[in-house]
């Protein structure tokens, strides 16, 4: 599932801009294959984000992550061009974007959707490292500090 659509994308860029971002040989056409690629990066890139918290696909997709796949697919267009600087608007957006992705993954920015069970078991516990481990029900903390 997507997040955005090329309508989206479409919707946000003037047809002169989307043109000179996406159209590799000089034509006057948009090249709808650069957006769909860029929509499939900003896919995975969510989806990375969203694992282990939410089952995907998501049944639906909320507005936030509509908004989200939007301004992360613009920044994309963008930053194909190498000797074309990217807007500060756009990159400022991207920030907020990249930031906004991380306060999901961690919880604190809500969906308003249902977390995965996985997510919710409490057999699973987070670490003083921060990865994801079993609960260790004869060798707590105390217990492998013996050892060092």
């Amino acid at each position: 599932m997507s997040y955005c659509s090329t309508d989206d994308i479409q919707s946000v860029i003037t047809n002169d801009d989307l043109v000179q971002l996406t159209n590799d040989s000089g034509g006057d056409s948009v090249d709808t294959t650069k957006i769909t690629e860029a929509i499939s990066y900003v896919d995975n890139i969510i989806d990375g984000y969203l694992r282990g918290r939410y089952d995907l696909p998501l049944a639906s997709t909320p507005d936030e992550l509509k908004y989200i796949a939007v301004d992360f697919v613009v920044y994309r267009l963008y930053s194909r061009r190498m000797s074309t600087e990217v807007p500060r608007s756009i990159s400022e957006k991207h920030e907020t974007v990249i930031n906004l992705l991380s306060r999901i993954q961690k919880g604190t920015f809500n969906l308003g959707i249902e977390t995965s069970e996985a997510f919710n078991n409490p057999a699973l516990k987070i670490n003083k490292s921060g990865s994801t481990s079993s609960v260790n029900k004869f060798y707590d903390s105390n217990k492998w500090d013996e050892y060092d």
